[in-house]
């Protein structure tokens, strides 16, 4: 039994079990079919046999075969058969009509040896012999025509088409063929989807992959279990020293902004002060939104979702007009897709919202009087495009940006109070989402944002 199931699990003796078993059924096919063809020549069965050669047997007792063949008579048997005589040395024929006289000379080419008599059907007839009878005066071959049901004309058509043959193999084997194509593409189908899930924060596993397919692919699925529990364990283990590091830091960040309020109320504001209590704040915010990156690329994968692509900016561009009037800004927002409702995205639509935020605030930070959304879909792909008015940056750097703490400048970054982890977040949320983000000069003379989100199809 281990034996058996040792070659039955492995892909490699599935394939070639398969291969032989498809190779022999068709060999079966093509020398099988033949002989269902009527028109060949082919044995005489033994109970056929037996019975016309009773038949031969009796009309040696009753005719004169002499008198027969020389005045060409007509006769047939006990059992109805027509009886054909045939002279063996000059190969004259008695008894045959007009119409018979092709099918019996075509028939006697191969059918000539009384020691094996053969049958072939011609349309609605069917010849047998020869078999061997004797008068006082010669020997004579003795044939018998019977009337049966002709074969089928499609029947025939398809004996004498090859291609049509080639077909009937492959109605035969094609089903052996889709069995091992869908035995062996269903475990690549679960792993292919465990695989996607994965790539986009789903650190779940999945118990299928250890139990169904062939050894190899067992073999894989247990693997890969092992990998995303590998992944879970390091995410954890990143979270709790992100923590750590966050406690750690707090505390004596803590303490320094008591010492700072004890030296202003001993000694008052100072140009000193003011300098250590700002930094100590933006030391505060950067550890706030390192910590906000780490939570929400651990967490994204537990409030995934599918939902209407609108979700991710109307609540974001609600929140930004108001704020936009404000400064005294100007907000264009051009949505070109007709019917949104019906296009989706599976992920975590907080995320992606906070995204789409970070860029609106981080162009609005900079943006001198405008900024501009467009959104639009193509081949299966929402394209989010925001460009600001501002002095923008160089172009050596339009990569460099979605670096976390990376600053294009560092008296810009003083004036704006950024600790440059807010496009780290967005590209981090994209790529979470398997999109792309990328940045440019905007047609406004400041940065255009691009990002870029798959859609969600159904099955895949």
């Amino acid at each position: 039994m281990l034996k058996r199931n040792y070659f039955t699990n492995h892909l490699v003796y599935q394939i070639f079990g398969s291969f032989m078993v498809t190779i022999i059924t068709i060999l079966a096919i093509a020398f099988a079919l033949p002989t269902f063809d009527a028109r060949l020549f082919n044995k005489i069965e033994e109970d056929q046999l037996k019975l016309l050669q009773q038949e031969v047997y009796y009309s040696q007792n009753k005719y004169n075969f002499d008198e027969l063949f020389f005045r060409n008579l007509s006769i047939t048997s006990v059992s109805n058969l027509s009886i054909v005589l045939v002279e063996p040395e000059t190969h004259q024929i008695s008894g045959i009509h007009e119409n018979q006289i092709n099918k019996i000379q075509a028939f006697m080419l191969k059918a000539n040896n009384p020691m094996h008599p053969l049958q072939r059907r011609f349309g609605n007839e069917e010849f047998y012999g020869p078999f061997l009878v004797e008068s006082p005066q010669r020997k004579y071959f003795q044939y018998f025509i019977k009337m049966v049901n002709p074969q089928q004309e499609f029947i025939n058509f398809m004996f004498d088409s090859p291609w049509i043959m080639i077909l009937l193999i492959l109605l035969v084997s094609t089903p052996i063929i889709l069995w091992l194509s869908y035995y062996i593409a269903k475990p690549v189908k679960e792993l292919r989807l465990t695989a996607n899930a994965v790539a986009m924060g789903d650190l779940n596993i999945n118990p299928n992959l250890e139990h169904i397919g062939i050894t190899e692919f067992r073999e894989v699925g247990k693997s890969f279990n092992q990998m995303i529990l590998a992944l879970q364990q390091l995410t954890s283990y990143q979270q709790r020293l992100l923590s750590d590091i966050s406690h750690e830091l707090k505390t004596p960040l803590t303490r320094m902004q008591l010492a700072v309020s004890l030296l202003r109320r001993r000694n008052g504001d100072s140009n000193e002060l003011l300098r250590i209590e700002g930094e100590i704040q933006k030391l505060d915010t950067m550890i706030h939104d390192l910590l906000t990156l780490s939570r929400k690329q651990a967490n994204q994968h537990q409030e995934r979702s599918i939902f209407a692509i609108h979700k991710i900016w109307d609540e974001v561009l609600e929140n930004a007009k108001f704020e936009f009037e404000q400064n005294h800004l100007d907000l264009f927002v051009s949505q070109r897709i007709p019917n949104p409702d019906r296009y989706f995205i599976n992920g975590n639509v907080t995320l992606l919202s906070s995204a789409v935020e970070n860029v609106i605030r981080n162009a609005k930070k900079y943006a001198h009087s405008t900024v501009k959304m467009v959104s639009y879909v193509e081949k299966q792909q929402l394209h989010i495009i925001i460009d600001d008015d501002g002095a923008g940056i160089p172009d050596d750097q339009y990569q460099e940006i979605f670096r976390p703490f990376y600053r294009v400048e560092a008296d810009r970054a003083r004036q704006t109070g950024g600790t440059g982890l807010g496009l780290a977040i967005v590209a981090n949320a994209v790529r979470l989402h398997q999109g792309a983000v990328s940045a440019e000069k905007s047609p406004l003379n400041g940065l255009r944002i691009h990002l870029q989100l798959p859609l969600w199809i159904d099955g895949v």
